[in-house]
């Protein structure tokens, strides 16, 4: 009998489901918080103002509420993963955002809005089965968890063009990561390894919107285009991690705290456009994940990633009672293109998708925001994993005419 120490290797694993394996590096999958409205379009809204929905993206695309709105959304996500050994298709849903924006003065379009969404996921299981010695050996890696961010946000309207917004996110959660070995035959006993990392720190989103680009630049009489961007600071948050060894003659654990971890900052920029009641909209994101640390040392599978979407809306009747149900109907279609973070193995690991989704007045006051997205990101080259990703999004926002003083007779 023997007691051993394992290392387990980072690629070529079979895997079970869950979820992409690509969450097990960094922080796990950084996410993007997004309506339904929002993901119709290609992920897209730095420079919309919502009214009847709350758009998150840009602190200052807030200022446009007139109203209290409170939104919930909920997401079904379905995975179909595969390699050289084979493919796996996995698929949960859960309620993935709650948002509540209410105006506190209405001359300066200063909003305040409250959300609480998931800043990154983490969720991945792989397997392994291998002769080592003569023996035949399993192992298993296992990832679950992610970051909450839970934000407060204040839209400002600086003149009739310009508006403002700040949003300061409070960042927190625990990622769990399990390993184990397993020898199936010989005398020769194994172990598991489980580690829990719990982060805590505080983020700030700038964020401002410039209504009527074109006609301040002398391109149009009108005001249709409006010029939007986000400046993400980054984040340093403390970490903390606790590990349990497993083997045959018993236990250890082992706790350091006083870690650090520095999430970069980040900058997008967008435009809309609005003509004969249709949106057109682009965003382009950038985010510095070469400078991505944990204690000071940047994983050697970090890069920067860049991201563009584009989209298109088709904005319902104005005339809620006297129309069909159907020319009350708004719908969306969209695209995007991303070079995410990773670099595994000499390849970047790229992501293109596309959307569509639509909205439904269910009265005045209520909407139903609906989209579907499709992407494929991987490769199965280079002993990788190429992921096809299926996105079933639904966010229901409701406004009541609350926080607003009625005026005096």
């Amino acid at each position: 009998m023997k007691k051993i120490s394992f290392l387990l290797c980072i690629v070529s694993f079979a895997f079970a489901g869950k979820g992409s394996v690509y969450s097990r590096y960094g922080v796990g999958e950084v996410n993007m918080f997004m309506s339904g409205k929002n993901i119709g379009m290609g992920n897209t809204g730095i420079a919309l103002f919502g009214e009847t929905h709350i758009n998150l993206l840009n602190p200052a695309s807030t200022a446009s509420i007139s109203r209290t709105i409170l939104a919930a959304s909920y997401q079904f996500r379905n995975f179909t993963s595969e390699d050289a050994n084979g493919k796996s298709i996995f698929g949960t849903g859960n309620i993935s955002s709650f948002a509540l924006a209410f105006p506190v003065y209405e001359q300066k379009k200063m909003v305040l809005s409250l959300g609480l969404f998931p800043y990154s996921s983490v969720a991945y299981e792989m397997q392994k089965r291998q002769t080592v010695g003569g023996n035949q050996v399993a192992q298993t890696l296992d990832g679950r968890g992610g970051i909450t961010s839970a934000q407060l946000s204040l839209s400002y309207a600086v003149n009739s063009d310009v508006t403002l917004g700040v949003t300061t996110q409070y960042l927190f959660g625990s990622i769990y990561r399990d390993q184990a070995i397993t020898f199936l035959t010989g005398n020769i006993f194994g172990g598991s390894f489980i580690e829990t990392d719990s982060y805590s720190g505080v983020g700030l989103t700038l964020g401002g919107i410039y209504s009527g680009i074109d006609k301040a630049l002398g391109f149009s009489d009108t005001k249709s285009m409006n010029l939007g961007a986000t400046l993400f600071t980054g984040s340093s948050m403390s970490l903390d991690k606790q590990s349990l060894r497993n083997y045959y003659t018993g236990q250890d654990t082992s706790a350091t705290n006083d870690l650090s971890v520095d999430l970069p900052f980040g900058v997008t920029v967008g435009l809309a456009y609005l003509k004969n009641k249709t949106v057109y909209a682009a965003d382009l994101q950038f985010q510095h994940w070469a400078s991505f640390a944990v204690n000071g040392i940047t994983p050697a599978e970090m890069q920067n990633s860049f991201r563009l979407g584009a989209g298109v809306e088709f904005l319902p009747s104005s005339d809620f009672v006297g129309d069909e149900i159907y020319k009350r109907l708004s719908y969306r279609f969209g695209g995007y293109v991303l070079r995410s973070n990773l670099e595994l193995m000499g390849e970047s690991i790229n992501e293109i998708g596309a959307s569509a989704g639509m909205t439904f007045p269910m009265s005045a006051e209520t909407r139903v925001h609906l989209a579907l997205e499709y992407g494929i990101r991987g490769t199965t080259s280079s002993s990788l994993v190429k992921d096809s990703m299926f996105r079933f999004s639904i966010s229901v926002s409701a406004s009541e005419l609350m926080f607003i003083q009625p005026p005096i007779e």
